[in-house]
């Protein structure tokens, strides 16, 4: 009589610290790899109280008490915040989230509670949980939250605890909503916080800021001791040049050549050379380091530390929300396909076929210097498109056309993802257009790839906010893209510092005062703001006036040039001629004064303009009184490679 077999059925196993650890050096690589030195920094962990964010919480708990001082992104860690943002969507929210704060303080985390306000709703009569789309709106609001409150504590690092069966339910509802290939990436492990696009500090920017701090976060010039070093190995040549000449020659200065924002500009005897803005980088990073762990583990590693969490009654509707659905479905009864390890194949390989394209697109980029220059006063880029048809001679043979209509779909993808990145460096839209969208794009830049080619000359065309203008030349075809001209149908772009509508800037201008003497306090926006989805604009003034931030108007710009000093008046017509010819003017900052003007029985404000911001240039004696500074908005953060190539060409990133 044989022996029955014992069958062991084990449970979900408890996430080791090791496993964590590594997950989370997975998932933070450095964001500046140029870094010399870094000062230890806070992270943030955006806590709910449910299972997943306990658990997150808990491990990285014991990850700081254990490696102390492990390195995320670029910086040492010093500490972790829990951030609990208290929704106010159900009465008993409030207490709860002082219950999480407390779970959090046993663990040693600090905790910050952030409630929302709905202010903008109830003030209208309505009850925010009976909004429609309540979920969108209250992500909108709990990202905000989130980034406002990482900036304030100086973290760039938020975690958050999705896990691999968040990820399965935002495949398979993408999957079944006929999304393409590129939708099936689900979740990704890290990316620029979203919602926040227009926060200084939060959204992929704030380190120029950093930079000129006295004590920065990040440091991009060689340590002390470097310097020195560098000093004796070249004290023979410091004899014959200045130091201040050597550090030139070696790219060192306040913020080196290595700092991503940092641009130079070729010197051109035969144009009037104009400092170049500065791009910003920087911001807050969402990470995920549980995606690869199921739920089951994280709720094994609560219960194994006897950690507390709190459920939240609403996941357990299934007909509040699509997610809610898939999460309370019997998935036994799903079709093979349509099951967990399935689904994340088919997620896992979406991910390696985009990756390969993104870099297929850069590599093409790279190879064939597309970029000629990219100035950022002018948010304007210069490029030149090869073709992508091949003039080997070993392509000329025998079914050569039918391989060329074969690698066409391929091409059109590619060519379309490299004009997207490209697109990026102008637009002002929070977002580019898909890829499907470049179809039309795609035919008027690449005629060789287009099913039915036209023969006709190029012609100028705008998408996204930008125009495409042909510059045809005997050889080839470069194109000028620039930010297209405001519509008449929409307002202009506009940023307000507030002030009194009565008092008179220019009165105080013409004053032969080195420093203002009856007004000494100097209000400012506390941070830069986005003017046009392109520039973030910083106005400080000792003066009330009241200051707004608008395009150049054209009925302004004579009174602006006649108000400037002759030489520096030419110099304007030099620059305004080189760097933003015809109507690219008018898509300049300009910071203007709103004064009252009494007509009748009517008060109308009106403008008068102090200062080009990008350009460098206002009205004599204004800087006595009004402060300006301005940086371009960040270029494409995973084209560093294209930064270089545009430095190379003698561009200007």
């Amino acid at each position: 009589m044989s022996v029955p077999t014992r069958v062991l059925h084990h449970g979900a196993k408890p996430i080791s610290l090791t496993e964590f650890r590594d997950a989370v050096e997975a998932v933070c690589p450095p964001r500046f790899p140029a870094v010399r030195y870094a000062r230890p920094r806070r992270v943030a962990l955006a806590i709910s109280g449910g299972v997943d964010s306990m658990a997150m919480a808990f491990l990285f708990s014991n990850l700081i008490r254990t490696h102390r001082g492990i390195k995320i992104a670029d910086n040492p860690t010093e500490g972790a915040f829990g951030v609990i943002v208290d929704h106010r969507l159900r009465p008993e929210s409030t207490l709860e989230a002082a219950e999480v704060a407390q779970e959090l303080k046993k663990l040693g985390l600090k905790a910050v509670t952030k409630p929302l306000n709905w202010k903008d709703v109830s003030r209208h009569g309505q009850d925010p949980s009976s909004l429609p789309n309540i979920e969108s709106v209250a992500r909108t609001k709990r990202y905000r939250m989130l980034g406002s409150t990482c900036r304030y504590l100086n973290a760039t690092s938020l975690f958050f605890a999705h896990h691999r069966d968040d990820q399965y339910e935002t495949v398979l509802m993408r999957y079944m909503s006929g999304h393409q290939y590129r939708g099936y990436q689900g979740i990704r492990e890290a990316n620029a916080i979203p919602e926040c696009y227009d926060l200084h500090g939060v959204y992929k920017s704030g380190l120029l800021d950093d930079q000129s701090a006295q004590h920065p976060y990040l440091s991009f010039k060689p340590p002390n001791k470097e310097m020195k070093r560098l000093r004796w190995m070249m004290k023979d040549d410091w004899e014959i040049e200045p130091w201040d000449r050597l550090k030139h020659y070696l790219g060192i200065n306040d913020l080196s050549v290595h700092f991503p924002g940092h641009i130079i500009r070729d010197v051109d005897s035969r144009v009037p050379y104009l400092t170049p803005l500065n791009c910003e980088d920087g911001g807050i990073m969402v990470y995920r380091p549980l995606l690869e762990f199921d739920k089951d583990r994280l709720i094994a590693t609560c219960e194994a530390n006897k950690i507390k969490w709190f459920e939240d009654p609403t996941n357990a509707d299934p007909t509040l929300t699509p997610r809610n659905a898939i999460r309370h479905m019997d998935h036994s009864l799903l079709a093979p396909e349509l099951r967990k390890e399935a689904i994340l194949d088919m997620s896992r390989e979406a991910k390696r076929r985009t990756r390969l394209e993104e870099a297929e697109a850069r590599r093409w980029l790279m190879r064939e210097a597309v970029i000629q220059d990219f100035d950022p006063n002018a948010g304007t880029l210069l490029i030149e498109l090869a073709s992508f048809r091949s003039n080997d001679a070993h392509w000329r043979r025998l079914f050569a056309k039918p391989r060329e209509e074969a690698r066409k779909p391929h091409q059109r993808l590619i060519a379309a993802i490299a004009i997207r990145k490209l697109v990026e460096f102008v637009t002002p839209d929070i977002s580019v257009p898909p890829l499907a969208n470049l179809d039309n794009v795609i035919d008027r830049l690449f005629p060789e790839l287009a099913f039915q080619p036209d023969v006709s000359l190029p012609k100028a065309f705008t998408i996204a906010g930008v125009v495409f203008e042909p510059i045809v030349g005997p050889a080839s075809t470069k194109w000028f893209l620039s930010r297209a001209p405001y519509s008449s149908m929409k307002p202009l772009p506009e940023r307000k510092l507030p002030g009194y509508l009565n008092y008179r800037i220019t009165s105080f201008v013409g004053e032969t005062h080195d420093q203002p003497s009856r007004h000494c306090h100097w209000r400012t926006w506390k941070t830069a703001k986005l003017w046009d989805g392109r520039y973030w604009i910083r106005v400080s003034a000792c003066v009330p006036a009241r200051f707004h931030i608008l395009p150049l108007l054209p009925h302004h710009a004579k009174p602006f040039r006649k108000a400037l000093p002759p030489k520096q008046r030419a110099r304007l017509e030099q620059i305004l001629k080189y760097y933003a010819p015809g109507k690219i003017r008018y898509s300049l900052p300009a910071l203007y004064s709103v004064e009252a003007t009494k007509a009748e029985d009517w008060t109308t404000p009106t403008l008068t303009l102090l200062a080009l911001p990008s350009l460098g240039i206002h009205i004599p004696g204004l800087e006595r009184w009004v402060r300006d500074t301005g940086s371009h908005a960040d270029v494409p953060s995973s084209t560093d490679e294209l930064k270089k190539i545009a430095e190379a060409e003698g561009g200007g990133i």
